[in-house]
């Protein structure tokens, strides 16, 4: 059987409603923690209220329907580094096979996207169901009266 991994593209964060007042916050500079599994990685330290990732890691799996990936985002730097909003948990045997699924991380004032893609386990991508519009599009049964 094929190596089981979580791949985690984090990819931007908008939190521009966030007060950085109200949470000790001095520098806008933020990053994101991801852990599954006793590894645990930080994406660079960016600056500004939105700024763009689009870094991809690796998470070995081993159990897919009793691990957990954990994600948090943070602001600041160094001794001034303070965590906003709660850990989020994400479960892995409901993700889709090879298929990217969007995950975010909720906070005050706004929200990290990211996206989880489970290779070498996960739930086979069912067929799209027929909903008849393609026939319509393709000159299909359908008549019009006069």
């Amino acid at each position: 059987m094929a190596d089981k991994k979580l791949v985690v593209t984090v990819t931007c964060c908008n939190v521009k409603k966030l007060d950085l007042k109200a949470y000790g916050v001095a520098k806008a500079l933020c990053s994101v923690k991801v852990k599954l599994e006793g590894k645990e990685i930080h994406t660079d330290v960016l600056p500004g209220l939105d700024p763009t990732w689009e870094a991809t890691y690796e998470f070995p799996v081993t159990d897919e329907n009793t691990s957990k990936c954990c994600a948090s985002f943070y602001m600041g730097e160094g001794e001034t580094l303070k965590q906003i909003g709660d850990e989020q948990t994400y479960l892995l045997n409901v993700l889709t096979k090879d298929k990217p699924t969007f995950k975010a991380i909720i906070v005050p004032g706004g929200q990290v996207e990211m996206m989880f893609t489970a290779r070498g386990f996960g739930k086979e991508d069912a067929p799209e169901e027929d909903d008849g519009l393609l026939d319509l599009l393709d000159g299909g049964d359908m008549v019009m009266d006069d």
